[in-house]
This record gives C-alpha cells, structure tokens and sequence, in this order.
C-alpha cells in the first residue's frame, strides 16, 4: 500500500510492479516499466485490472506514445534527489507529448522538488519518505516565488517585470501585499 499525495488530498493506493519474471500476469492494478510494456503492448493493456506506465530515469517515454491515453497514469521515476531526469520527463510528457492525464512522482524526491515537480506537470506524488509525508501533512510547501520557465495549467503564476519568461507565484502577490 502506497500513500498518494494528489490535489491536496492523501489516498492510500496498492498497485503491483511487473517485471521480467512475472510480466502482465499479475491480479490487480499494475504498474509496468516502458521497457516490459514495449514487448507486449496488447498484452498489458488487455488485462482485467489498470494499466500504469512507470518511465525510469534515461528511458524513452516517446516510444510508448501512441498508448499513453490508455493508462491509469504515467509514474516518473526520481532515483535520487540529485537525479533532475524525472523532471525532463514530466515535462516532455506535458509540452512535446501532450499528456493531459495524471503524471505520478515516484522514488527518492525531497520536499523541496516536489514544488518544482508540480511546475514540471507533476501531478500525483507517491509518497516513499516520511519526512515528506509528515512535512506535507504539516502543510508545508517550500515554494520558491520567483521563476525563470512558465508552468503548465496546473499551477496559477503572473508575469514579472519587462521579461517574458519570469514568472511569479501568486503567493509572492499575497505577501508583498501584506
């Protein structure tokens, strides 16, 4: 069972991990790497439970384009804090693939990304690290204000001065405001 963070909200989420041994005969949701779904696309997606691609840091999500509407969600792999692959591939997802479904933070992220992973079209965080889960349960969100790269939709922000690409969070209004 993993705990879900989406939209504000907590969920608790059990969903299976296929691999070599196992492929898509596994009961309940699965969660399938690129690399397994590309062997047998059909097979994975004709099973009686949900479908969800896990994209691993260097994979190529592109190769499995013309299926993405058709799982539960796409998880992105962060292996390790220092590993900033999960945000390129989110992002490719939103801007060069054009995903509209939900995007799933999955790994070894800190608290402080996962503001940044929202920007990059994050949508869902799987939650692994308990200090995360506590701080944000806490209602922390280390949120930096001032930006050099616009967001998707999901995120609310206004332009900044003469240059078109800063941005700014509508919280830095609220506090300036004050």
């Amino acid at each position: 069972m993993a705990t879900i963070y989406k939209d504000g909200e907590f969920v608790e989420e059990t969903w299976n991990r296929a691999d070599a041994e196992t492929g898509p005969a596994v009961d309940g949701d699965l969660l399938v790497p690129v690399s397994l779904f590309l062997e047998a696309p059909e097979a994975y997606l004709c099973r009686a439970g949900k479908t969800a691609l896990l994209v691993e840091a260097g994979e190529k999500v592109e190769l499995a384009a013309e299926h993405l509407g058709k799982f539960a969600y796409v998880a992105v792999a962060f292996p390790s804090f220092a590993d900033g692959r999960g945000f390129s591939t989110a992002r490719d997802l939103r801007e060069h693939l054009n995903y509209q479904g939900d995007i799933r933070a999955v790994g070894s992220y800190i608290l402080d990304q996962v503001p940044l992973a929202r920007r990059c079209g994050v949508s869902s965080f799987e939650i692994s690290k308990p200090e995360v889960l506590k701080a944000l349960k806490a209602g922390e969100w280390p949120e930096v204000t001032k930006y050099l790269q616009p967001a998707f939709g999901l995120i609310e922000e206004i332009p900044e001065g003469t240059r078109p690409w800063a941005r700014r969070s509508h919280r830095d209004v609220a506090i300036a405001a004050e």
